[in-house]
């Protein structure tokens, strides 16, 4: 007789599952392995093209910034179970509960980097960094988690806006753009970054010309030298962007040194192309010495 609280040798315990992402395809459940009694996380899709997808990509990866995956299974109807390393908790509920040391953020952000030019170099992109999914472990390492809406980079196919959460969203696929380049994920790291040391979101819109604004306040009106191919996004047919041309990006992150500011404002450039690689990210003189931005122990009124 089959058992609902069980799948395969898995007792389900505390729901995880999310409705924040209107893409979620799935439900996640803190779960138990009635053999070993070992806590994992288990991952059951939906959608089973987009599980079996997401066991691909997966399949592929290997590294220790990313979460790692120790089984997977198919139900008797047919949904795919991924089964995951359970970790402590992750970077959004790290910084909520303190305020980051510098020198702890630009560690991080070494991790997240190197986890993301691996993902990169493997010629997959994320599509849905952001706090949430960067799982912490007990040595404090970042853990990339989160891969259903991973894709393998291909610049002639098309894809939808089913990507990113929307705080991290860059601001070419809020514009409608279908080539979604590895700099998306280079954005949604800037804002992490930024986020880390703001101990609050850089830009949080309620919708999609909401986070256009937001962005516009604190990085200025896009102007055409910095971002020739602007015109060309299909939302710009419909939409006219309004705002400041002056730059209030230092305001937004007001206790970041100098190099951590440089360093985020190349992460998240209005032109995908201009954007920072991950490896460019990596040699950027924010890494070489040890950042000394102030201890924050308030939330920025701007943006």
């Amino acid at each position: 007789m089959h058992d609902p609280d069980f799948i395969g040798d898995y007792q389900l315990c505390d729901s995880l599952t999310s409705n924040d992402n209107i893409y979620s395809d799935c439900e996640v459940f803190e779960a138990k392995n009635r053999k070993t009694n070992r806590e994992v996380i288990l991952k059951i899709s939906r959608d089973k093209k987009r599980g079996k997808r997401e066991l691909e990509v997966h399949s592929a990866l290997s590294h220790e910034f990313i979460v790692n995956l120790l089984e997977s299974f198919t139900t008797k109807s047919l949904r795919n179970v991924l089964i995951f390393e359970k970790y402590p908790r992750n970077l959004q509920e790290l910084y909520s509960g303190e305020t980051l040391e510098s020198n702890r953020i630009q560690k991080f952000m070494k991790q997240l980097m190197m986890g993301i030019e691996y993902i990169h170099g493997m010629n997959f992109i994320h599509r849905d960094i952001k706090p949430d999914n960067l799982m912490l472990n007990e040595n404090d390492c970042i853990k990339i988690g989160d891969f259903g809406l991973a894709r393998v980079y291909d610049p002639d196919i098309e894809m939808t806006q089913e990507a990113v959460s929307l705080w991290y969203r860059p601001i070419e696929i809020l514009l409608d753009s279908q080539n979604h380049t590895k700099s998306v994920d280079i954005w949604s790291a800037g804002c992490v970054m930024a986020e880390l040391y703001r101990r609050c979101p850089l830009f949080q819109g309620e919708g999609q010309l909401s986070m256009i604004n937001k962005i516009i306040s604190v990085l200025g009106k896009p102007t055409l030298e910095e971002w020739p191919t602007l015109n060309e996004l299909p939302a710009m047919r419909n939409v006219e962007l309004n705002g400041p041309s002056i730059t209030r990006f230092e305001d937004a992150i007001p206790n970041a040194s100098k190099s951590s500011l440089d360093i985020i404002r190349h992460m998240i450039k209005y032109d995908p192309e201009r954007r920072l690689s991950a490896s460019q990210v990596l040699e950027h003189e924010y890494f070489k010495n040890d950042d000394i931005s102030a201890k924050n122990n308030y939330e920025p009124e701007f943006p």
